[in-house]
């Protein structure tokens, strides 16, 4: 078994070494390539542990132990910068360190400057009889690795709320795997205070921390693999085709809470009436919503219009989503089609194809959404109705 845990260790640092030499790197890479590294040392750590090689090489001793507390913060700060519209990493998310940087701090002088025997010797009296601030460290480990993932969860929440009003779709921006990787570390601490509990009652069992270690090499490989294939999901605003007006900049900097998300817009009736139906005419004109990747970004652009502006258009004066009102566009497209003889050799799925959708899943989904039916089922109703006529 402890074989794995130095498997996932090396493995870890080859993920950390890709992630690193990726092009085009964003800010969330380089936080994700050092939390990879982080999560190496720590397995590595415990494979010391696991094997003894620490009291036989008394300086590899605690080499991980205050790691634990920046797991959160990585993840949460990563979770932060992928889905932010900037992608910078900010002084304020430093301050997420702050606990680890104080223990390091502490035990640096009271621990790892010992020479080697003397920090044998501290560290099983240590593990006899934990020192206030060696408590306080495994207090903090166990309560804000929860936290969070409850915070990171909350965020990415909110972030797929805000693509529906960004983007007309969901393919490789939706983060589910990351989603899924918060729950799988939130089974993991759940699991750490698990083994706490235990712990403390004389019941621990040396199978809690195989269970920990074992889940986070899992989480490792996944994180990693998926990391390594993300995509930047905001375009930078410098980096747009067409110049943005001081308002536009002003405006898409960054996103307001739902509540009073509008409240120093500044839109009046009038202008609102009138993007309105500069919109339309060009959705019926045009026909962008072909485009699979149309993001609100770009029809702002195209109209002039401010991107807050023009959300706030979509959700007040249509009361949908940006993703609902391309959507509708799209899958009246594919009615329309579907009603040309002419398309009557094509696939369902090549028609939704050439109607704007990225792909079969997304096609099934929002046609259902929209319409009460599935694609076949209304391509088989519509077959009746015309055996009826």
């Amino acid at each position: 078994m402890d074989v794995i845990f130095l498997l996932g260790a090396s493995q870890a640092a080859f993920l950390s070494f890709l992630v690193f030499n990726k092009k085009d790197k964003s800010h969330g890479d380089f936080v994700l390539g050092a939390w990879l590294a982080f999560i190496g040392l720590h397995l590595l750590d415990y494979y010391f542990f696991a094997t003894g090689l620490n009291l036989k090489y008394p300086h590899l001793l605690a080499m991980g132990e205050f790691f634990p507390l920046l797991q959160g913060p990585f993840m949460y700060v990563y979770v932060l910068l992928v889905i932010s519209q900037d992608g910078r990493i900010k002084p304020i998310h430093f301050l997420n360190a702050l606990p680890f940087v104080a223990i390091v701090c502490y035990f640096i002088f009271d621990f790892y400057i010992l020479d080697a025997e003397t920090k044998k010797e501290y560290y099983l009296q240590l593990a006899e009889e934990p020192n206030t601030a060696l408590m306080i460290s495994v207090i903090l480990d166990h309560l804000l690795g929860p936290c969070y993932v409850v915070l990171s969860l909350i965020k990415l929440r909110r972030h797929e709320k805000n693509i529906s009003n960004r983007f007309s779709y969901t393919e490789e921006i939706d983060l589910k795997w990351l989603k899924y990787i918060l729950a799988g570390l939130g089974t993991v601490w759940l699991v750490v205070l698990i083994s706490y509990i235990m712990d403390f009652l004389g019941e621990y069992d040396q199978l809690g921390n195989q269970m920990i270690y074992g889940s986070l090499t899992v989480a490792v490989f996944f994180l990693g693999y998926f990391g390594i294939k993300q995509n930047t999901i905001y375009t930078p605003v410098q980096l747009s085709a067409t110049p943005m007006t001081p308002e536009q900049n002003s405006t898409s900097e960054k996103d307001k809470t739902d509540a009073g998300r509008y409240k120093n817009s500044g839109l009046r009736k009038a202008d609102a009436e009138r993007y309105l139906n500069d919109l339309l005419e060009y959705m019926d004109n045009e026909k962008p919503y072909l485009d699979g990747k149309l993001s609100l970004k770009d029809v702002a652009t195209h109209l002039g219009i401010s991107v807050n502006h023009l959300s706030q258009v979509i959700n007040e004066q249509l009361q949908k989503s940006f993703f609902d009102f391309v959507n509708t566009y799209r899958v009246e497209e594919v009615k329309r089609l579907l009603n040309e003889s002419r398309h009557e050799q094509l696939t369902l799925l090549a028609v939704a194809y050439d109607s704007g959708f990225n792909s079969k899943s997304s096609f099934n989904s929002i046609f259902k959404k929209l319409t009460g039916m599935t694609p076949s089922e209304y391509v088989k109703h519509k077959s009746d109705q015309i055996l009826k006529s």
